[in-house]
């Protein structure tokens, strides 16, 4: 959209009063270098007065001389012509002096201040206009100097602060992926099995967990509330709640690990006032593996159970209320046959909701279902590649929106 003549104008003129920069001013100087200066414009207008004047003197000289008749006219002539030269030379060395090299040398201390001599300051003798004008500029030129110095130096501070918050929020990406259940996932599932995670930050908001008990174990995804340093404090006490509610509940039914992981982080935030000042829901898939029965119980708040053969395509949605929300949600287990050929998937809404492609959109579920069809049969650290690979090419020059975490495994 065009902008209006008045925007225009303000935007000139703001343009016109920006202070110029060190390049600027650089170039300013390059460019001033082949003009004619004030000194050699003042000696090339003397040269000309002083040939006009010399030619004037020679003409009143030969018409005395060559007059037979020389009255007063041609005397007064004379002596005004040498009393104008007189007065010419005296301008002349006043000129110089006061104007012309006062106004030379400062251009050859500039000079220096151009090239970057952080002590040098315009210099001038006398208490004329020129004297104040320097004293002026002097005054400016030191504020200046003072001013990009305490800059320099709060940048010095910004930039160890920055260090140091950017180490310790290295290590906590450290202490975060410590927590993770990496090694007992490997352990249990061996190749079988596969984690796609990719905080949106060094740390982030969503994470896995995995407990095992005598043939039976439970795997699951959470997401909660914020990404970034406030996202990993909350999976801090996500932990401990779902850590307290398996110590109460076992891990039998996920439905009532969520429900009790549900109470359990409610008791935590105590403060009525802080829940609502702050976001504090959590998204949470949870499957219950019993090995001997070749069974799986499901159930989620929001994240939802996905799986295929590469042929066929099955899922079973999470309940629609997240954990901790305002309004209490109710959770359900869903007994289904561990299938062989069959890989299972769980996965955070930050794959579903990265933008991309020609229009922005997100993948989606139809894009997601058909990467799951097209990948499921295929080896699973392969699946791990290609669904890394596909969120990239998707994603093209888009920011990455939010945490991911993707938990799928197999069992033959």
């Amino acid at each position: 959209m065009n902008e209006s003549p008045a925007v225009n104008r303000a935007s000139i003129q703001h343009r016109r009063w920006l202070p110029l920069s060190r390049a600027g001013v650089r170039r300013a100087f390059q460019r001033s270098r082949g003009q004619l200066s004030i000194q050699r414009t003042f000696v090339v207008i003397t040269l000309i007065n002083s040939l006009v004047l010399g030619y004037l003197i020679v003409i009143s000289s030969q018409s005395l001389l060559q007059s037979k008749e020389q009255g007063a006219y041609d005397y007064v002539s004379v002596a005004l012509t040498l009393l104008l030269a007189v007065l010419a030379l005296l301008s002349f060395l006043i000129i110089n002096r006061r104007i012309v090299s006062p106004l030379a040398g400062l251009s050859r201390q500039i000079s220096r201040i151009e090239g970057g001599d952080e002590n040098e300051l315009l210099r001038v003798s006398g208490d004329d206009e020129l004297a104040k004008l320097v004293n002026g500029f002097n005054l400016v030129l030191s504020s200046m100097r003072t001013a990009y110095a305490e800059l320099d130096s709060s940048n010095g501070r910004l930039r160890e602060a920055n260090r140091q918050i950017a180490d310790s929020i290295r290590y906590a990406g450290i202490l975060q992926r410590s927590i993770l259940p990496d090694k007992q996932l490997k352990e249990v599932f061996g190749k079988d099995h596969f984690i796609l995670w990719q905080p949106k930050d060094i740390v982030g908001g969503d994470y896995y967990l995995f407990h095992s008990d005598a043939g039976r174990c439970l795997a699951g995804v959470a997401d909660c509330a914020g990404h970034g340093v406030p996202g990993a404090m909350m999976t801090m006490m996500a932990r401990a709640g779902v850590d307290r509610s398996i110590r109460d509940v076992g891990i039998g039914s996920p439905a009532a690990i969520l429900t009790c992981t549900d109470a359990a982080m409610r008791s935590i935030l105590l403060d009525d006032r802080l829940s609502k000042a702050i976001a504090t829901s959590m998204d949470m898939g949870l499957v219950a593996l019993d090995f001997e029965t070749r069974s799986l119980r499901f159930s989620g708040a929001r994240i939802s159970l996905y799986w295929s053969d590469g042929e066929q395509f099955h899922s079973i949605a999470g309940e629609t209320r997240a954990l901790c929300e305002r309004r209490r949600g109710s959770y359900t287990d869903h007994l289904l046959p561990l299938l062989p050929g069959f890989t299972y998937y769980l996965t955070t809404d930050g794959y579903l909701d990265q933008s991309g492609g020609e229009h922005g959109f997100s993948i989606g579920n139809d894009r997601f279902t058909a990467l799951l069809v097209e990948h499921a049969s295929k080896p699973l650290m392969e699946q791990r590649e290609a669904f890394a690979n596909a969120l990239v090419e998707f994603r093209g020059s888009y920011p990455q929106r939010d945490d991911i975490t993707m938990l799928s495994f197999r069992f033959d």
